[in-house]
């Protein structure tokens, strides 16, 4: 009787569990984690990167970035060694400008930026945009209950080919994530450090980004100066791509 009261319990358990996990939009929560680190739709903010190798601190690189909808961003290198130099995301494609060059170079948002930050990891931040989410469980990071969903790539201008993304129950802010190749191969993984608060919104501050493969080396990405603006269409055409 013991046995079958608690095979009953486990059992209704798992009804339980299967039908909350039925009833969550997973869409709808990678929407809303996606505006905890965007927030707008027309934005510029800076980025500055620091790499780490080995644990000891290598380079630091800065970033203008400017984001026009979902599938838009400029990005303008700001480091002395990397002036004049653009980058450019329309849709599925991308191009860095080089200063000696007379034609942009295309590339791909795997490529690596700076350390072990993809260009896409900088250009592409609406998860939803390019990626179907499926809930997978709930989980705690930590002390932090999170909702813990599966991504996989929808577009060819997807970064991964696939992320598991740690999102807090309370409000669906990013608190982790992991990045897989197409191979199932896993390469990096993320934490979301801290937040400021903008107005009435909470915004992405800090996140870090590590290598799977080479252990030991991480990049810290910090941002600051956001500001929701209206962006010029010109700044996103690929034959004249200026400062605004």
């Amino acid at each position: 009787m013991c046995k079958k009261l608690v095979c009953l319990v486990a059992a209704s358990a798992l009804s339980a569990a299967a039908a909350a996990i039925a009833n969550v939009d997973a869409q709808a929560l990678l929407r809303q984690s996606d505006a905890q680190r965007n927030g707008s739709a027309s934005y510029a903010v800076r980025i500055k990167i620091t790499n780490f190798e080995a644990g000891k601190q290598d380079e630091e690189h800065l970033y203008a970035v400017a984001q026009k909808g979902l599938d838009k961003t400029h990005i303008e290198f700001l480091s002395p060694r990397e002036k004049g130099r653009f980058l450019l995301m329309l849709g599925d494609d991308m191009w860095v400008y080089l200063p000696d060059t007379s034609r942009p170079v295309r590339i791909t948002p795997l490529e690596r930026l700076t350390g072990e930050a993809s260009n896409g990891d900088v250009a592409r931040t609406n998860y939803a945009y390019d990626y179907d989410a499926v809930y997978l469980r709930t989980e705690k990071v930590g002390e932090v209950e999170c909702h813990v969903l599966e991504l996989t790539a929808r577009r060819k201008g997807s970064t991964y080919h696939k992320i598991e993304f740690w999102v807090r129950a309370e409000d669906a802010r990013p608190v982790k994530a992991e990045f897989y190749l197409t191979s199932g191969k896993h390469i990096k993984s993320a934490t979301f450090d801290a937040y400021r608060q903008d107005g009435e919104r909470t915004r992405l501050a800090r996140m870090t980004i590590y290598d799977q493969i080479r252990k030991g080396s991480r990049s810290v990405l910090e941002y600051s100066n956001f500001e929701p603006r209206e962006l010029p269409d010109a700044l996103f055409h690929q034959g004249r791509v200026n400062r605004f």
